[in-house]
């Protein structure tokens, strides 16, 4: 066995597609339910030139084709070029004018290398280039919310029908979108909020049947649907059970590095019995057939992919049912919300609108 990876029972392995599991398959389920920030990793976990393609077609460029990759490889120099020239860090040739991009990725996976703390540094601002020229590409897009919404939807419908064609047991699944009056609602009662932090507009609940199939259902859809970095920080929440205690339920194993501490829900309207593990993604989405012909050439330099915000809501049957049969239901959340923005509204009118004594800053 390769040190660092642990066996899994056949079953899985059917489910998976994988013999074995590794810490750098437990880091990143434990960065989606976490929800810390991809930016802050040390090393990645790539162990193969194979495994660093099926990461890039998960986020949608195809290592095959051959402009998808110029246009990550301009990505890479333009991250690059920050490094040197706004830090003044010297990046090595190796790093600089890889043989082939997937080798940054490599280097960043080898803590025993001499170059994984610079290609980490590569790989991050990469990240952060991708996502900024993403957001201006979805400023030109000519198609509605609703059609990329949609077409989110498609996407991770597929997924989850091939996960229950595999054999996951998957006995709920629900896509649904907030409401106008709804997003009205959240954003009123959040000292904080705006319209463009709302990130839950679009929502997936899937249930299964026992907390040990929680795991594998995280580790598929992080493996097809959405790359693990795309996770945005501080949206997560586990108020289900220990990363470790559910990583031992589902593979069979403790991680060793790892806390007993839960995530508690961040929305302060969440009764505190409330069971789920919830993260919000940046789902990648091709839209290069939705760009004008005539538009291509223009708008070429940002990409071919957007991300939408989504957020995911995975429960075993049992929790579900106490959420909605006692005081962490639905119902009470909606009321205590409806609650606190009348209470925050006449708050406002009788102070002027100045600040309310008590004001929270979530």
């Amino acid at each position: 066995m390769e040190q660092g990876t642990y066996t899994i029972d056949a079953s899985l392995q059917r489910l998976l597609g994988a013999q074995d599991i590794s810490m750098g398959d437990v880091q990143e389920i434990k960065h989606l339910i976490r929800g810390g920030s991809v930016i802050d990793w040390r090393r990645l976990y790539f162990r193969s030139l194979p495994a660093v393609n099926d990461f890039l077609r998960v986020a949608q460029y195809d290592p095959d084709n051959r402009a998808e990759m110029e246009r990550l490889q301009t990505v890479h120099r333009n991250a690059v070029d920050y490094l040197t020239q706004a830090l003044g860090i010297d990046i090595p040739s190796v790093l600089a004018r890889p043989h082939r991009l997937q080798n940054v990725f490599l280097y960043a996976s080898n803590p025993d290398g001499p170059h994984q703390s610079l290609a980490c540094m590569i790989l991050k601002v990469m990240h952060v280039i991708n996502h900024l020229e993403a957001r201006q590409l979805l400023y030109y897009l000519p198609s509605s919310e609703r059609e990329l919404f949609s077409r989110v939807e498609k996407r991770v419908s597929k997924t989850v029908m091939r996960m229950i064609e595999l054999g996951f047991v998957i006995e709920e699944y629900v896509s649904s979108e907030k409401t106008k009056d709804s997003l009205i609602t959240k954003i009123l009662s959040k000292r904080r909020s705006t319209a463009a932090q709302v990130f839950d507009r679009i929502r997936f609940r899937i249930i299964t049947s026992a907390r040990k199939n929680v795991i594998p259902i995280l580790y598929y859809l992080n493996r097809h649907l959405f790359p693990f970095p795309h996770v945005i920080p501080g949206e997560s929440s586990n108020t289900v059970a220990p990363v470790a205690t559910l990583v031992e339920e589902a593979f069979g194993f403790r991680p060793e590095d790892d806390d007993e501490a839960l995530s508690p829900a961040f929305n302060r309207f969440t009764h505190r019995e409330f069971r789920v593990i919830s993260f919000v993604v940046d789902v990648p989405l091709r839209v290069d057939d939705l760009i004008d012909q005539t538009a291509q050439r223009q708008l070429s330099r940002f990409g071919h992919v957007v991300f939408i915000p989504t957020e995911f809501q995975v429960f075993d049957r049992a929790s579900y049912f106490l959420n909605e049969s006692g005081p962490a239901a639905h119902s009470h959340y909606k009321e205590r919300q409806v609650q606190e923005v009348i209470k925050r509204l006449y708050a406002s009118e009788e102070t002027g609108g100045g600040p309310v004594q008590g004001d929270d800053i979530d």
